[in-house]
């Protein structure tokens, strides 16, 4: 089964204080599956984990090891989704109030018809405004 995963569920996998039954399912999930996911998510979990550095809540090691694993894991960077974003996403953003990022997820489960991962309240409650399943694990 493929989903589409959020950075949200990345980002919590690797921060304690940020755990959930939801992120780990995910991950034990991706050992055998894949994940689709828009043409930022590269750039966004980046930016997180940069941002993780520098605030000291891990250690560039850390970060090192973290991106390796994720590496080995199969995501599938949905191309589509970057010609989505002027029509379908930006209309999403505007009915549901959600940054381009965030919207862009919910266009690709929408148009893939897969569940959505995500642990942003927002989102989650974008997804079932448009009728898209939210995977709770």
């Amino acid at each position: 089964m493929s989903i589409v995963v959020d950075a949200s569920i990345v980002l919590a996998f690797h921060f304690e204080d940020e755990s959930s039954v939801t992120a780990d399912r995910v991950f034990e999930m991706l050992l055998s599956h894949e994940a689709l996911v828009p043409v930022h998510w590269h750039a966004e979990v980046a930016n997180g984990f940069a941002i993780a550095v520098r605030r000291n809540r891990m250690t560039r090691e850390f970060r090192t090891g973290a991106l390796n694993r994720l590496g080995g894991l199969r995501f599938v960077v949905d191309e589509t989704s970057r010609s989505a974003l002027w029509s379908d996403t930006i209309e999403i953003c505007d009915r549901h109030a959600l940054t381009a990022y965030d919207a862009a997820y919910l266009e690709l489960a929408l148009r893939k018809h897969l569940p959505l991962a995500t642990l942003d309240k927002s989102l989650a409650s974008a997804a079932v405004a448009e009728g898209a399943d939210v995977f709770n694990g």
